[in-house]
């Protein structure tokens, strides 16, 4: 069946969560740690993006092991609450993003099916400058609809969304669990981005490098 709409997951796909997520920790690093040989701090803000394991694990983790590793102790209550609230000012799209984009939203609707909090996510669309790429109403966050990827229904509603059915659609994001089998099990197409590790497996889906590897197939 011919394909109609294609979506993104957006961080570690669209946006370049490594680069803003290290300008972030640095960020915080510099105002908050007190280290002042660079060496030390860069030291730390570099094993912050390691303990970090690209966002799939509690930011406590984070904290814990800067105290444990670096003796520090960041005087943020909340940090995961407000790593959520500071992130988003760093959001950055990787290069080729942007070009893709306009070169397939000539040919196809695109949207967006990304987990988080609405408006965190919309506001990274917005500072990486995407988000002129996609209408309002096919942006599909999960914090809008109480469930998340892998979740089939969220796959769905993006599709209905779009008035496409689930085969006329493909899913494209970097994490097998949540894009690949999600979009897969709402019978969608789905295409594995391995833009920052060189992950094995997964031969029964399309893999690609970067984001406009995607013009070679659409």
């Amino acid at each position: 069946m011919t394909i109609k709409a294609i979506f993104f997951d957006f961080d570690d796909t669209l946006g370049d969560r490594i680069s803003y997520s290290t300008d972030c920790y640095r960020a915080i690093l510099t105002e908050y740690s007190g280290i002042e040989d660079p060496l030390l701090l860069e030291s730390a803000v570099q094993d912050c993006v390691l303990w970090d394991e690209f966002g799939n694990i509690s930011k406590n983790h984070v904290t814990e092991m800067l105290k444990k590793e670096y003796g520090i102790t960041l005087p943020i209550g909340n940090f995961p609450e407000y790593w959520v609230n500071h992130q988003w000012r760093y959001a950055v799209p990787f290069e080729d993003s942007a070009e893709t984009l306009q070169k397939l939203g000539e040919r196809y609707q695109l949207g967006v099916i990304t987990n988080g909090p609405a408006e965190i996510q919309r506001l990274k669309l917005k500072q990486s400058g995407l988000e002129q790429y996609f209408p309002p109403e096919n942006i599909i966050v999960s914090g809008d609809f109480g469930i998340s990827k892998p979740d089939p229904r969220l796959f769905l509603i993006a599709c209905e969304r779009l008035n496409v059915l689930p085969e006329e659609a493909v899913h494209v994001g970097d994490l097998y669990s949540r894009d690949v089998t999600g979009a897969l099990r709402a019978g969608m197409q789905a295409v594995w981005i391995n833009c920052q590790t060189r992950r094995k497996g997964g031969d029964n889906v399309l893999k690609i490098a970067r984001i406009s590897d995607l013009l070679k197939y659409f």
